[in-house]
């Protein structure tokens, strides 16, 4: 009794076939880059669902020829597929957000919103106003009489500083001062600042001393002082603080005696 022994035969394509699926991935990444290069196409919506489109057939075409998806059993097809479709819908809903959906900032980060600068240039910043000699006239119009005195800053009010001290400005979460409800206790006390400030720095008034802490904390750190260490208050805490605001601090830090 004889038998043969039995032949298993691997699918796989042919060179041809590999030829063809090559020059096809070719094309689609030449529309690619037709859609992502041009200058007026970068960063438009309309790009993103034919590219995400074309990189869905791409991956598709290497998982089902070149990982031999297109030859295994056909559950492995039902479960790529899947996934893929999970993963799309996934992606478009997330796009789809980010499109309709625009938060706004809070007022107070409006208000004190700090111009991003670069070294180097390549970024576009609001054009300084320039001086009254420099400001051309229209022509025809006789040009304003020089002298004429600038607009007046605010006026510092301590009321207006007690208010960014408790609140806005986020003082009150490191400093304390008594009879008001800032109790923090991560920055030194403040409570008898305005007579303190006088002796924290020698030849330095009250008035200039919390002025520099506030503007440029790291400049100098009195000593003796609990809670007065170096590095504890950077400048960036307060960069967001306009004159008028520094000012306010002030007045409403030198009544406390």
């Amino acid at each position: 009794m004889s038998s043969s022994p039995a032949v298993h035969e691997s699918h796989h394509p042919t060179f041809k076939q590999y030829v063809i699926v090559a020059l096809i991935l070719f094309a689609i990444t030449a529309v690619e880059f037709l859609i992502i290069v041009p200058d007026d196409f970068k960063g438009k919506g309309w790009t993103i669902a034919p590219l995400a489109g074309l990189s869905i057939i791409k991956f598709a075409i290497v998982i089902f020829f070149y990982m031999h998806l297109k030859f295994d059993n056909k559950l492995f097809t039902w479960i790529f597929l899947g996934g893929l479709a999970l993963g799309a819908a996934v992606v478009f809903a997330l796009v789809t957000l980010f499109f309709s959906y625009t938060p706004s900032p809070r007022q107070y980060a409006q208000i004190h919103a700090v111009p991003f600068s670069h070294e180097g240039g390549g970024a576009e910043h609001p054009a300084e106003p320039k001086p009254a000699s420099e400001q051309t006239q229209p022509e025809g119009q006789a040009p304003e009489p020089s002298g004429s005195e600038p607009a007046a800053a605010p006026a510092a009010s301590a009321a207006d500083g007690e208010a960014i001290f408790l609140g806005a400005g986020g003082c009150a979460a490191c400093h304390t001062i008594e009879g008001t409800t800032a109790q923090g206790k991560l920055g030194p006390d403040l409570t008898h600042i305005g007579a303190d400030g006088a002796s924290r720095q020698d030849g330095v008034s009250a008035r200039d001393y919390i002025t520099e802490s506030i503007k440029d904390p790291e400049a100098f750190v009195a000593s003796g002082v609990e809670r007065a260490n170096p590095g504890l208050m950077t400048s960036a805490i307060t960069a967001s603080l306009s004159d008028s605001d520094v000012a306010s601090l002030v007045e409403f830090l030198l009544e406390q005696e």
